[in-house]
């Protein structure tokens, strides 16, 4: 006797590769790298390319179809990545790629702050001032966050929330009950664009994104350094230690570096500047140690003691402009913020107007606007013709009726109601009839 036997499809165990984390930590890598192409590599390449060319200096030209190109590598970047996902992809992989990003800049920022309080503190004299130990633990603080941020993103909780968040539909384009409600989602689209226009406009009106930095930048640490301004001012044995200077008399030198040269030297707390020579052979302006200064001043009370002693104060350190290397996270700050909150503000206004619950609350609000009976034009004249006169009719009546019952509540017989009169208001209340 045959038996038919039901044969069990074959399943495979997915890859360690296809997993949520290592997907979406791919697609993480995938966007930081091509946006460094984007923003970094390709305007270098461009305006290297421009003066090998000698094309000469354009405010116009040259931006425009730098920022042309640009469009056109992060729109290709972009088709490529949405292939590369396919229709394979862990579900979760598009909102873990979000919020990695935002995490990853997140823990740049914090990465640069703490990196930042080490350097003051190795500065201050902390850590032995010891610039290398402060790298060290920069560093060291880095990869911390970094590995922590790991950790918390492969766990189990952490993928749950990312499924969840990618149910919500904010990464997808699908449109929720397309041929319903298109007039009120319209709408509802056209108000939010029209408030974020607005807020645009405002920002572009008071200036509010060229006021600051052309490009939004966060300072590395541990890389800054100081263009020395007051060289005529530093004496010769600062100076030496100290780079030689460009065509026009500054100097640029590692910030620690200087902070090395003058310690080593003791200034400028154990220096004097001459502002007053007195009797003695000094020059004002002089800058010379503090023990010869004081020597020089010893030996001229001895000598002469009715001369007149210099005088001195302590010199001011080196001064400049403080400079550091900085990774530039957003170029153009006047043009791309505004180009990306219209993008932000179109996605979203999509995305909001096709949410379940709030696409349905439109679908029935149009639905029950379609069972209004609008009046026609000649009907609405009409009425409105038939309300106006009534009114009026109606505040005739009213005067009419308020005048006749004040006649003659008011009259001599009656005398129910009293009308003050004007002679009446100097009249002590005392005197008055009522």
């Amino acid at each position: 006797m045959a038996v038919a036997v039901k044969n069990t499809p074959e399943t495979r165990s997915a890859s360690a590769l296809a997993t949520l984390p290592v997907v979406s930590l791919a697609g993480v890598v995938y966007i930081l790298g091509s946006l460094g192409i984007v923003c970094g590599l390709i305007p270098t390449l461009w305006w290297w390319g421009w003066e090998a060319l000698r094309l000469g200096e354009s405010a116009f030209v040259g931006p425009v179809l730098l920022g042309l190109v640009m469009m056109a590598a992060f729109i290709g970047f972009l088709i490529l990545g949405t292939r590369l996902l396919g229709p394979q992809t862990p579900h979760g992989a598009r909102a873990g790629i979000f919020v990695g990003l935002v995490g990853v800049l997140v823990l740049a920022m914090i990465a640069c702050w703490l990196g930042w309080k080490i350097e003051n503190w190795v500065y201050a004299g902390a850590l032995g001032g010891n610039w290398t130990v402060g790298v060290g633990l920069s560093a060291a603080v880095g990869l911390g966050l970094l590995v922590l941020g790991l950790w918390l993103f492969t766990r189990p909780g952490t993928q749950a929330f990312l499924v969840r968040f990618e149910d919500q539909g904010w990464f997808q384009a699908a449109a929720y009950k397309p041929g319903q409600g298109l007039r009120v989602r319209r709408g509802t689209m056209l108000g939010l664009l029209l408030i974020v226009g607005a807020g645009i406009y405002t920002l572009n009106a008071h200036n509010s994104l060229r006021k600051g930095s052309p490009d939004w930048r966060v300072s590395i640490p541990f890389t800054d350094r100081v263009v020395v301004e007051n060289l005529d001012v530093l004496p010769a044995e600062i100076r030496a230690g100290l780079p030689q200077a460009n065509a026009e008399e500054k100097v640029v030198v590692d910030r620690y570096q200087l902070l090395q040269v003058e310690r080593a030297a003791g200034y400028p707390e154990n220096w004097v500047r001459v502002t007053d020579p007195g009797s003695s052979d000094l020059k004002e302006g002089q800058v010379l140690p503090r023990p010869e200064f004081d020597s020089k001043k010893t030996k001229l009370k001895e000598e002469f003691p009715d001369a007149i002693m210099p005088e001195g104060k302590t010199p001011p350190a080196a001064q400049g402009v403080e400079l550091a290397s900085a990774m530039t996270l957003l170029p153009g700050v006047a043009y791309t913020v505004p180009l990306l909150l219209l993008a932000l503000a179109l996605w979203l206004s999509w995305r909001v107007v096709n949410f379940p619950a709030f696409a349905d609350f439109l679908i029935a609000t149009e639905a029950e606007l379609n069972k209004v009976s609008w009046s026609t034009r000649r009907r609405l004249v009409q009425d409105t013709i038939v309300v106006l006169i009534t009114v009026v009719l109606m505040a005739g009546y009213l005067f009419f009726m308020d005048q006749a019952w004040r006649l003659i509540l008011s009259s001599r017989p009656i005398g129910v109601l009293q009308i003050q009169q004007k002679s009446d208001t100097n009249v002590s209340p005392e005197q008055k009839r009522w």
